[in-house]
């Protein structure tokens, strides 16, 4: 749980739910990891996913705007503005995108350790509202809803491997910022066509 979220159920708090103007929310998932799964033991598997996710966390305790989510199997999930007290969409944006190129890059590297080629899709989609809280009694989560997170998981679905899939309102937040973007085009999502581009990376020109 969020520390935030823990101190106010120390406090006795209950029924913990707020809602957020805008946040920035991110999804990560491995390239063919079924078929990757069921060609390795569990306890490989399982210590593999707990490297790669312990260097995820890592990594995004060095960004201030975000919050851990939840890991389903191999989703790792995440967003960016959740508790700010201003809300600014170009600046969570910023550091989710920053984020993704981050894990990117770290996840080269752990395959160098331990001799794999994993890849991973990485979907962000900024938007709002958001709802937010605590789910469960014996066993709370901390948990966001709203329709914008569909849309962001739909990027992951759809992105392509070590890139971070973006829609055009994201773009539209990043724009001329530090980021090597590439048009996409149009990707329909649930029947809906969505004008998406893919961010390669940091460009150096503006670092």
């Amino acid at each position: 749980l969020p520390p935030v979220i823990v101190n106010k159920l120390q406090n006795g708090e209950k029924n913990i739910s707020f809602a957020v103007k805008s946040a920035s929310i991110m999804f990560v998932d491995i390239v063919s990891f079924t078929p990757w799964c069921g060609s390795h033991p569990a306890d490989y598997v399982m210590s593999t996913l707990n490297s790669m996710f312990a260097e995820f966390d890592r990594i995004l305790k060095t960004y201030d705007r975000m919050t851990k989510i939840k890991c389903i199997g191999d989703c790792y999930m995440c967003a960016g503005g959740i508790f700010d007290e201003i809300n600014q969409p170009a600046e969570h944006a910023k550091q989710a995108i920053s984020f993704g190129i981050d894990i990117i890059a770290a996840l080269k590297l752990l395959n160098i350790q331990l001799n794999e080629q994993l890849r991973i899709r990485v979907g962000v989609n900024t938007g709002g509202p958001i709802v937010a809280g605590v789910l469960g009694i014996e066993k709370p989560t901390f948990d966001i809803l709203g329709p914008a997170i569909c849309l962001a998981a739909m990027m992951e679905h759809h992105g392509v491997p070590n890139h971070v899939h973006i829609p055009q309102h994201c773009y539209d937040l990043v724009f001329g910022t530090l980021f090597r973007i590439k048009e996409r085009g149009d990707v329909e999502v649930k029947g809906k066509m969505y004008h998406t581009y893919i961010v390669s990376g940091y460009d150096q020109a503006e670092q």
